[in-house]
């Protein structure tokens, strides 16, 4: 096998490896999308319980600074995130999210509790707690949220995706100690499908490359065939070779 033969070999075989996982991580991404959503779109994870002692209880900065939306590509195509909570204490709950300095600064000193663990198996929380005083208000009386809720009962607050750094808080309405909710989150993911279908046919033209550069460097070339003289032909070959013209004897003698 020639040089050029054993490269297309080579690229055949990686473009091969790579458009099988192309095509099944895409697969896994369709069925994900048939099969794994609420009926209105979402991807949900488990709900857990959140119980703290302090005044609040936030998700810590989520940074979004990549995500910047266009006309053409609007955030909601992006992501839409969906947070629900519910209160397991006696007092109403609030929901928020907000710009990350400002609810840094409202809670500035304030006790609260940031999550930085939720193990989806056991349903067990970890926080990182921070001692402190009470709020300087209720939280509702704040203007910097994007989007919030609150009041007895499941609260539920929907958002699409902006670019920029941002917290989830949940907190008694009136920002008293003592946070106690069953929360949940969830995401529904307008590019997801077309990312899927991509995958799939990506991984189909990858592999019909492969393919032919395969068959182009395990190919033989076509032997020449020779076909030996027959005895017909070289029997003629002889006797026109033997055949002699009579050598010129000049003109006749009229006397002869």
């Amino acid at each position: 096998m020639s040089a050029g033969k054993v490269i297309m070999a080579i690229l055949g075989a990686i473009l091969g490896l790579v458009a099988v996982a192309l095509v099944v991580a895409g697969a896994v991404l369709l069925w994900a999308h048939a099969t794994q959503r609420t009926s209105d779109g979402f991807y949900q994870a488990e709900t857990v319980s959140l119980s703290t002692d302090t005044h609040a209880v936030i998700t810590g900065p989520i940074d979004l600074v990549a995500a910047r939306p266009t006309p053409w590509f609007p955030s909601s195509q992006l992501a839409t995130l969906r947070f629900e909570a519910e209160p397991t204490g006696v007092s109403p709950v609030f929901i928020g999210i907000g710009p990350d300095d400002d609810v840094g600064s409202y809670l500035d000193g304030v006790g609260l509790a940031e999550v930085i663990r939720n193990s989806p198996f056991s349903g067990e929380v970890t926080y990182n707690t921070v001692e402190g005083d009470a709020p300087p208000g209720p939280p509702a009386e704040q203007d910097f949220w994007v989007v919030s809720a609150e009041g007895e009962g499941p609260q539920t607050v929907t958002w699409d995706l902006e670019s920029g750094e941002w917290t989830g808080v949940i907190m008694n309405v009136d920002g008293s100690a003592g946070v106690s909710a069953d929360f949940n989150a969830g995401a529904r993911v307008g590019i997801l499908l077309p990312i899927s279908i991509g995958l799939v046919l990506g991984g189909l033209v990858l592999g019909v490359l492969a393919v032919i550069l395969l068959v182009l460097a395990i190919r033989r070339p076509r032997a020449t065939v020779t076909v030996p003289p027959t005895s017909a032909t070289t029997s003629g070959q002889v006797e026109t070779t033997g055949a002699t013209t009579p050598p010129d004897q000049g003109p006749a003698d009229p006397e002869a």
